[in-house]
């Protein structure tokens, strides 16, 4: 597949398409820069879901460079078939794209909590929910505005509870992007049930209350 500019992959399975995102050489260029990819919203959603549900082989079937570059294709909006880009597409029920989302809390729980990567777990839902931090989706206009703001509020919210300071801080910093109303309750009944977090991540929940995120 290497060297390839197009993908076709309407009729790939499962590992095929998990070969698509991880099974490249690690390059300066990213390998999903300049590929177009034919592909059918619906099974891509499926797939993304059973993966981010399952997600713990791949710890042992690529390495990390592999997957720190492969997960930012996933979430990232270079690729046609990105997720930041499918859970939009309105071709797919909002309930099987809700599903997908609400699926990335197991992925935090069983692979970015043992293995949080460089960058790509951290930044992860600054792909996702930045659309609300810089005003392109708001809460006012209703509709799968609101709808996909509260369903990322309700996973973040669930990822902020894994004992694991990699995915408090990629929760938190999704909950500064995502400006739910509910937000700075959250933290705060966060912050009142940790009581020992170090300082520097206790700032940074304060930050991630007021909106005030990178």
């Amino acid at each position: 597949m290497e060297g390839h500019s197009q993908y076709d992959l309407r009729g790939a399975s499962f590992d095929q398409f998990v070969d698509f995102l991880f099974d490249h050489e690690v390059a300066p260029r990213d390998w999903y820069a300049h590929v177009e990819v034919e592909y059918d919203p619906y099974r891509v959603v499926s797939c993304y879901t059973r993966l981010f549900t399952s997600s713990r082989f791949l710890l042992s079937r690529f390495t990390k460079d592999q997957l720190e570059q492969g997960f930012w294709a996933v979430h990232g909006p270079v690729l046609d078939c990105s997720v930041s880009n499918i859970i939009w597409d309105q071709e797919v029920p909002f309930d099987i794209r809700e599903r997908c989302v609400r699926a990335m809390y197991r992925l935090f729980a069983d692979l970015f909590a043992e293995e949080p990567l460089n960058s790509a777990a951290n930044m992860w839902w600054d792909s996702l929910a930045y659309a609300w931090h810089c005003g392109n989706r708001t809460r006012a206009k209703g509709g799968e505005d609101r709808l996909m703001q509260d369903v990322m509020f309700e996973t973040l919210a669930r990822i902020l509870e894994i004992p694991s300071e990699p995915c408090q801080v990629a929760a938190l910093h999704g909950l500064g992007h995502v400006h739910h109303p509910d937000t700075d309750g959250l933290i705060q009944g966060f912050l009142g049930k940790n009581g020992s977090l170090a300082p520097k991540l206790r700032e940074y929940a304060l930050a991630a209350a007021r909106f005030e995120v990178l």
